[in-house]
């Protein structure tokens, strides 16, 4: 049986990576709630990059490779610095794969 996730007065079904299963269903709440579960706060730069990557699934069905997260957040912040090593200060356990999570998508093909 599936992990659930009881959030405003709703019973959400989690996949067994901790992924809600009905995407349709996310709400910033939920979100929060996943991450806190993490013992994380999301803060802007979090919640900027969740974004990013809820809206490149939306338009092009995954979510987008590392490189393309750099490339935006470089833009987004106007600092060519930064890199992959700025994401993972985000989302230490692994960008893409966590911004999914709190942002209501489910684990990446690619993820192992």
């Amino acid at each position: 049986m599936n992990p659930t996730l009881e959030i405003d007065g709703m019973v959400l079904e989690l996949d067994e990576h901790g992924h809600l299963q009905d995407a349709d269903s996310w709400q910033p709440a939920i979100g929060m709630e996943l991450a806190r579960r993490d013992g994380l706060e999301l803060d802007d730069r979090q919640w900027w990059l969740i974004h990013f990557v809820r809206d490149y699934h939306g338009h092009y069905g995954n979510p987008p490779l590392m490189r393309v997260l750099v490339r935006a957040m470089r833009e987004q912040f106007a600092d060519q610095a930064l890199g992959s090593r700025d994401l993972y200060r985000l989302f230490p356990d692994n960008p893409v794969r966590q911004a999914c999570k709190y942002g209501g998508l489910p684990v990446p093909d690619w993820c192992i």
